[in-house]
């Protein structure tokens, strides 16, 4: 085997073991879609509780999947930032074919006789390997690792962040069916009353003592009740097709769900619920991290006129060797210093770019500190809202049920409370503010649950989890780096 392709073969190696390197390092993460809801599907029914809901959601989530796939990107920009201190290796080849060589005979045999020597070779060939190596002499390298992690820092709060309100959507998804369901009790109920004045009405009919009237009048209430439960039964079928929505699940799910809701008040004072706002909501830290990427900007645009220093070895192969290029292999060391002298102020341009997104992420700090102040004192007054309603309601729906048994005994006997008056008005009456006090309290009892929910979400209680990666488990995690 010739000196040539020994060389050729190492060279083949070393390109081969380089790139099975980079091919192994790289992350290839498969990706699955398929239509969750397909049309004429007929899924098994699904029994929850609320916590089952969030952990199906958390499961399932495209927008949690899309956040960790900016986890990802942000992770391989860091790998890339560090991948700056390392030194590179480059192999390059090139094989030439001209039309015709060129050679000259010249007197150098042992006897006198003509030699022929090429000039000009036809077939030519030559390899080429190059090392490079930056030596981060000026700390450039450094500080564009840094920024680039606290981007990543940033992406994987913003996972959090999507946690937390993909939690609170969930939360607010099951309460409303649990309402609509509610509400379908409230016009079965109302059917049920309107039935029984039909039949009495017209039970009064046939012996002569009701009229006509007060028939006609019952069938409509009839009717009306009817529709009034049409629509709630549709609003259940709404309700449950937008929680599978949030579970990411077919539409066409059937769901039985546990009435977890939990009436008890809340123990903590406006102030108490701003300070855990503050404390533990992603998009503050999210904001101390952008912050800091920002500085670290400034640090890097500060240091684009400083020197820097690079290094490099080339080793080169030329197999074709001729009258005027005798050597088949050489190599070369290079040390080589960049002075920037002037950039017609792009430098200059860069850094006041730099400051101005330091202050800009300093505002947008702000900002967010204002819109959370706002969130949780809306949730919390909301919150405040409810319960007070909810034990209004409750006294009231009792007095409402009262009014309605009472009137119920006297339309059966065929008087009324007011002389003259009609039974059936009199009834009518009773049951329509018997709908609306159940309803209210339907209301009253979900606000107060949706509300606690949006509370919580609004102190960024379901942003953390030993369960939220690519995420971070707590707060604290994150505090220290930030700030």
């Amino acid at each position: 085997m010739s000196s040539f392709v020994k060389k050729f073969t190492m060279f083949s190696m070393i390109m081969m073991m380089v790139w099975i390197g980079r091919t192994s390092t790289a992350q290839k993460i498969p990706l699955n879609l398929e239509l969750t809801t397909k049309p004429g599907s007929t899924p098994k029914p699904l029994s929850l509780d609320i916590n089952h809901a969030v952990q199906i959601a958390l499961q399932n989530s495209k927008n949690l999947k899309l956040a960790a796939e900016a986890v990802q990107k942000a992770h391989g920009a860091v790998i890339e930032q560090k991948d700056g201190f390392l030194p590179s290796l480059n192999f390059s080849g090139t094989y030439t074919h001209l039309n015709s060589g060129a050679s000259v005979s010249l007197p150098l045999g042992p006897n006198g006789q003509n030699v022929s020597v090429p000039i000009v070779i036809q077939d030519q060939s030559s390899f080429s390997l190059t090392a490079l190596l930056p030596v981060d002499i000026m700390g450039l390298i450094k500080t564009s690792v840094d920024a680039a992690q606290f981007q990543e820092i940033a992406a994987r709060l913003n996972y959090n962040a999507t946690r937390n309100q993909l939690i609170l959507n969930v939360k607010n998804a099951y309460y409303n069916v649990l309402r609509s369901q509610a509400y379908v009790v409230v016009a079965q109920q109302s059917l049920q009353n309107a039935q029984d004045q039909e039949r009495t009405s017209q039970s009064y009919l046939n012996e002569g003592t009701g009229t006509r009237f007060d028939v006609l009048r019952s069938q409509t209430a009839v009717a009306n009740a009817q529709q009034s439960l049409l629509s709630a039964q549709n609003q259940v079928n709404l309700a449950i097709a937008s929680l599978n929505n949030v579970l990411n699940i077919d539409q066409n799910t059937p769901l039985t769900l546990k009435d977890d809701t939990n009436d008890s008040p809340i123990d903590l004072t406006f102030d108490q619920a701003l300070a855990k706002a503050y404390a533990n909501r992603p998009e503050v830290l999210q904001a101390d991290a952008s912050i800091q990427a920002a500085k670290k900007g400034v640090r890097l645009a500060d240091r684009l006129m400083l020197p820097s220093l690079g290094l490099s070895w080339t080793g080169s192969a030329n197999p074709n060797a001729s009258a005027f290029n005798p050597l088949s292999t050489s190599w070369a060391f290079t040390a080589q210093v960049s002075v920037p002298i002037f950039d017609q102020g792009v430098s200059n341009a860069k850094i006041e770019q730099a400051h101005a997104d330091v202050n800009s992420a300093n505002i947008d700090k702000q900002m967010t500190l204002d819109g959370i102040a706002l969130q949780v004192r809306q949730a919390y007054l909301s919150l405040k809202d409810a319960e007070d309603r909810l034990k209004v309601t409750s006294a009231a729906m009792a007095e409402a049920q009262e009014q309605y048994r009472l009137a119920e005994v006297r339309f059966k006997e065929g008087v009324t409370q007011t002389p003259g008056g009609s039974p059936l008005l009199e009834i009518s009456d009773a049951q329509t503010a018997l709908s609306q006090a159940q309803t209210n309290q339907v209301n009253a009892e979900y606000d107060v649950a949706n509300d606690k929910a949006i509370l919580d979400e609004a102190m960024g209680l379901y942003a953390f989890d030993t369960n939220s990666k690519p995420g971070y488990s707590n707060p604290t995690q994150v505090k220290g780096i930030v700030k």
